[in-house]
């Protein structure tokens, strides 16, 4: 054979040999890419079957049926499993001296579909999609939270530990042992809530979702604590409202609403001698534990004695002080500050909701409205959800002006709904779930 045929017989072997590999290399990524467009429908199928599996479950757990059965979408391309020791659901109280106490801690226990790295997963009365360190909420759990009220059964997978593949059935049935227990409220434990917190932990493979979750209905304050596979909600239960003696601050108001926040907000002062406040130095103190402070100050006057009382307010935010003053506020009658001349004693009626005019002392005033109401509602807004209020007064035993057991107060206001709870409901609800 001379050169040029063996140049034609090499040619259409390399050329064999290049078919022959990229039909190879077609198969193989085809074959792969075939695999992951079944391993992500056999996902989409069973996310479907969970979120009716979670439908007939809450029938069982809320006690709408004594029991449910339905057959699962096809898991030929992974299994479904019974986990009735995984994740946990912690609720706990903390009150206003930082005394806690445990309402719930509780193992939820889960159905789970897995098909390699990916989950989808039954717990707490919602669906859950995993996949690697990631988890998505595909339904939401059985936690219902509207105008400061929490409704939350919480629902536990329990019975023992199974798997199966296939179109398994599963049936889900009451826990008489373990189901509609009241947590709360309960003996010794009523509503409405006033002061303190509630947290409510979750501890779970799917914890990123449950955060997710937590963040989109409500503006509680939600830590992830990834080392833990931990997810907390804090909710305020707000309190330090209505009437109050002077002598029974600071209060500390919770859960103080963004925008216009103070419905009412008044004081009734009394001398601590008949003859009149000598000193008189007075000062009402916001205070929310930061760089802010905001402060009303009464610093001198002889009310019924034809001495005018100034009035000043201060808001210092760390960085920048702004002032309003009025020199002669208070007056006999016809203002937010009101000296009452007509009996044994003067009597100070202070309406920190009114319309008397504090001037702004400079050019840059923070709101253009100098009334007394609108400097309080802004101050309250800047500084909240929490805020301390507290009295301050010049001199001690017989030298001091006001008599801080006998004055009074009275705060109103609005809560910030979607981080406030006020009305908890809590309760145990278990289901025994099986899968062949």
């Amino acid at each position: 054979m001379d050169a040029r045929g063996q140049s034609e017989t090499i040619g259409v072997v390399l050329l064999l040999a290049i078919t022959v590999a990229g039909v190879g290399a077609v198969v193989a990524v085809g074959g792969s890419a075939l695999d992951t467009a079944q391993d992500q429908s056999s996902v989409q199928r069973a996310e479907q079957s969970m979120s009716l599996f979670d439908a007939r479950t809450a029938l069982v757990a809320l006690g709408r049926s004594d029991g449910q059965s339905l057959t699962l979408a096809n898991a030929e391309r992974g299994r479904y499993e019974v986990r009735p020791d995984t994740g946990r659901m912690v609720v706990v109280r903390e009150q206003q001296d930082g005394t806690t106490t445990e309402y719930v801690d509780t193992t939820l226990g889960s159905v789970v579909y897995q098909n390699g790295d990916s989950e989808v997963a039954y717990q707490g009365g919602g669906v859950w999609r995993s996949r690697g360190a990631g988890a998505e909420m595909v339904s939401p759990p059985e936690f219902n939270y509207q105008g400061a009220t929490l409704t939350l059964p919480v629902i536990r997978v329990t019975g023992g530990a199974q798997s199966a593949g296939g179109a398994p059935t599963a049936r889900v049935t009451g826990n008489e042992a373990a189901s509609n227990r009241s947590v709360f409220p309960g003996p010794g434990r009523s509503n409405p809530l006033e002061n303190g917190t509630v947290t409510v932990a979750v501890e779970s493979d799917y914890y990123r979702g449950w955060a997710s979750f937590f963040r989109s209905r409500t503006s509680g304050n939600v830590s992830v604590l990834p080392d833990q596979n931990r997810v907390e909600l804090e909710l305020v239960a707000r309190g330090g409202g209505g009437q109050f003696t002077l002598s029974d601050t600071p209060r500390r108001l919770r859960g103080v609403a963004e925008t216009d926040p103070i419905e009412s907000l008044s004081f009734t002062l009394r001398p601590k001698n008949p003859s009149g406040f000598r000193p008189m130095d007075w000062s009402m103190v916001l205070d929310n534990g930061g760089d802010q402070q905001f402060r009303v100050h009464i610093p001198r006057g002889k009310p019924c004695e034809g001495e005018p009382l100034p009035v000043n307010a201060t808001y210092e935010d760390g960085g920048t002080t702004h002032t309003w003053e009025n020199d002669s506020a208070v007056n006999e009658s016809g203002t937010s500050f009101v000296a009452d001349c007509d009996g044994d004693e003067p009597v100070l009626h202070l309406d920190f909701t009114g319309n008397t005019s504090l001037p702004y002392e400079g050019s840059d005033p923070p709101i253009a409205n100098d009334s007394i109401g609108a400097i309080v509602d802004y101050a309250f807004a800047e500084m909240g959800p929490t805020v301390d209020l507290r009295v301050e007064k010049q001199g001690n035993g017989n030298s001091a002006g006001v008599q801080l057991d006998e004055s009074s107060g009275e705060v109103v206001y609005d809560s910030s709904g979607d981080r406030v709870v006020t009305f908890l409901h809590v309760t145990e609800n278990a289901v025994n779930v099986t899968v062949d």
